[in-house]
């Protein structure tokens, strides 16, 4: 496996808590492709998957893409969407 590609599949595993990896959405697919790179060059030092990485991603808001920032919100919206129809339910 390709450094690039074990990167991406990271990101998807450390960015999205593991409920929601069963489920695949735009706004997951938008979340990998888009930060990728972001992770790799500021949280690549924290294993796919902990809380770590959540943490630097937090920390290096200020430095990440634009379009990971905007990823990231995206992805969040869709999570409190979901969770609303989820407890309306």
């Amino acid at each position: 496996m390709t450094p690039s590609k074990a990167a991406f599949l990271a990101l998807g595993i450390c960015l999205v808590p593991a409920a929601a990896l069963a489920q695949q959405s735009p706004a997951r697919e938008a979340l990998k492709r888009s930060c990728t790179g972001d992770y790799m060059e500021f949280c690549s030092e924290h294993a796919p998957g902990g809380p770590e990485v959540e943490a630097c991603f937090k920390a290096n808001l200020k430095k990440l893409s634009p379009a990971c920032t905007a990823a990231i919100t995206a992805y969040k919206q869709e999570q409190r969407t979901t969770r609303r129809v989820s407890e309306a339910r």
